[in-house]
């Protein structure tokens, strides 16, 4: 019996040191750039370095089919798909088995203007290294972009399909569009602010500015939060903004459809409402009405009594 309990001991140190054998790692080095792209199964850490070099760890049996190099200025990393045969693809399917390692860290030693991160691609872990005159983030598929911390004069998110991420920013003017099902933490200290958010892209934002433009399409909603001097918000369709705990002194309010706001301005509310839109306001601002038609007003999202105009 002992000695069965040793073999299967055996056997799993076996296998397990097989399978670290598996993974490779390998240091490559790379010419100059400016901007990074990353696709695939890729999890990938920009870090500070001497020189342009990348620490890849990847499956060996997919080491051949692995795309680390620069054009034009642009690192691309990822995985040939394409070429990559059935019976690599097949050692990592079936229940069990363990999934394939695909990671890089990438050092530089110049600050980075754009990244792109596509196709369930994942960027964390990364230390500021980007272009403090504008920084440019580019996500779609399902990308993820984890607790990252970007100082930059303009900062510019542009996020597609199912991709998330959870951004700290530090910049005089922050630039946000988001579509499909794109979801967005972030936490930002700007001079001027600005979102664009369509499909059903959600957004969750505390903003420190001294203004903010809010644009919503479609079944898109978001939570913001914080402070500023002047807010606009411009909905439609069947859109939601939640601006109860954002405080700021005036704010101009565009509506149509039947999509749904609550805000905070104290000083003054400038409103143009149409086509069964919702406006929840607090406080008690000075209103000034361009146009209401067929929509709902209400001091606040708990009142039990509405105007209808």
């Amino acid at each position: 019996m002992k000695k069965s309990v040793l073999s299967v001991i055996c056997v799993l140190l076996l296998l397990g040191a097989s399978a670290g054998a598996a993974t490779k790692q390998k240091s490559i080095n790379l010419a100059p750039f400016s901007s990074i792209s990353v696709s695939g199964p890729f999890t990938v850490s920009l870090v500070r370095g001497n020189d342009y070099r990348a620490l890849v760890s990847i499956e060996e049996a997919y080491e051949d089919f692995l795309v680390c190099n620069t054009a034009s200025g642009g690192l691309q990393i990822s995985v040939d798909e394409k070429r990559v045969p059935s019976e690599v693809k097949r050692q990592f399917r079936g229940k069990g088995t363990p999934s394939p390692v695909f990671s890089a860290v990438v050092y530089v030693p110049e600050l980075v203007k754009s990244v792109t991160v596509s196709d369930k691609a994942v960027l964390e872990n990364c230390e500021d290294v980007f272009d403090k005159a504008r920084a440019v983030f580019t996500l779609s598929g399902n990308a993820n972009v984890k607790q990252l911390t970007v100082s930059s004069q303009v900062f510019e998110l542009n996020m597609q399909n199912k991709s998330e991420a959870v951004f700290t920013v530090i910049c005089k003017n922050c630039i946000v569009g988001t579509s499909n099902s794109a979801s967005l933490k972030i936490d930002e200290t700007s001079e001027q602010s600005e979102y664009a958010l369509q499909g059903s892209s959600k957004v969750n934002a505390k903003s420190r500015t001294t203004s903010v433009r809010i644009r919503t399409k479609a079944n898109s909603s978001m939570k913001l939060s914080g402070s500023g001097e002047n807010a606009a918000y411009e909905l439609s369709g069947t859109s939601e903004v939640d601006a109860a705990e954002f405080e700021v002194p005036d704010a101009t309010v565009s509506m149509s459809s039947v999509c749904l706001l609550s805000q905070a301005a104290y000083k003054s509310l400038t409103v143009n409402l149409n086509g069964g839109s919702t406006l929840y306001f607090a406080n008690d601002p000075q209103f000034y009405i361009e146009n209401i038609k067929s929509s709902t007003v209400s001091r606040s999202s708990t009142s039990k009594s509405k105007t209808r105009l």
